[in-house]
């Protein structure tokens, strides 16, 4: 058997690259642009839908099923446009990053998961949050609040009711960490290198179900990179995940 032979992207010649380059910026480019003409005509069927569930009539009863199932659909592919959107400009060299100084990450995390707590009451997770108020963050807020609403709402997703969900906001080696630990469903180690890729999914049929748009951790990865961060994935089937973020130190504040 011939063994095969990877070939690094910075092996390759200038023309070569620049015209990868040249195609990545016309599929981010195309993403956008299709995104953003999609959410006007989706706004409106939305809007009709809802003033559709909201009148109690007679003649409109029998479609009420039919009308809920639609405008839940229509808020999932409002959710998948808004993802891409942010992918998109979250691909962009020359997006810059909104920086700020000693952001309380503490608080943003305590808002989030009152949140999440809210529209969590079907599953009955136990969810658990220790949070450092004295750990301070350097970074975008809205980026950074993107990163830590993907990860928790990931555990959500994947944990089954009565479940467990573990969020620590600290300080190791001085640097800032963020976790979330849960007793989900858990991710085989031969799927763990794929999980930030836009669109992958580890089970199609249960990922549907749950009603995610697939890009959430490909949004986390970006967000990661913009701020110089890492993600660490340990995980087991059927026991649960341990998501890690470790920012770097010049970004820590205590």
């Amino acid at each position: 058997m011939k063994k095969k032979t990877e070939i690094s992207l910075n092996e390759l010649p200038d023309s070569v690259k620049a015209h990868i380059a040249h195609l990545e910026r016309v599929r981010r480019d195309f993403v956008a642009n299709v995104s953003h003409e999609l959410r006007t005509p989706l706004t409106v069927i939305q809007g009709y839908l809802e003033s559709l569930l909201a009148q109690n009539l007679d003649e409109t009863k029998s479609w009420r099923k039919i009308f809920t199932q639609m405008f839940q659909h229509s808020v999932r592919m409002a959710s998948i446009i808004e993802d891409l959107l942010l992918l998109s400009i979250l691909e962009t060299d020359d997006y810059p990053l909104q920086e700020k100084n000693k952001i309380p990450i503490s608080k943003m995390l305590k808002k989030l998961v009152a949140g999440i707590k809210d529209i969590n009451k079907d599953k009955k997770h136990h969810i658990s949050l220790k949070a450092n108020s004295k750990v301070l963050l350097d970074g975008a807020e809205n980026e950074l609040k993107s990163l830590f609403s993907n990860i928790i709402i990931n555990a959500i997703k994947y944990t089954p009711a009565q479940g467990h969900i573990k969020i620590e906001w600290t300080q190791e080696n001085n640097r800032a960490i963020f976790r979330v630990s849960d007793t989900g469903i858990g991710i085989a180690k031969k799927e763990l290198p794929r999980i930030t890729e836009r669109f992958y999914r580890i089970d199609k049929g249960r990922s549907r179900d749950s009603g995610g748009t697939g890009l959430g951790l490909a949004i986390v990865k970006h967000i990661l990179i913009r701020h110089q961060g890492k993600l660490l994935v340990e995980s087991k089937l059927g026991k649960g995940s341990v998501f890690t973020v470790i920012f770097p130190e010049q970004r820590s504040h205590i």
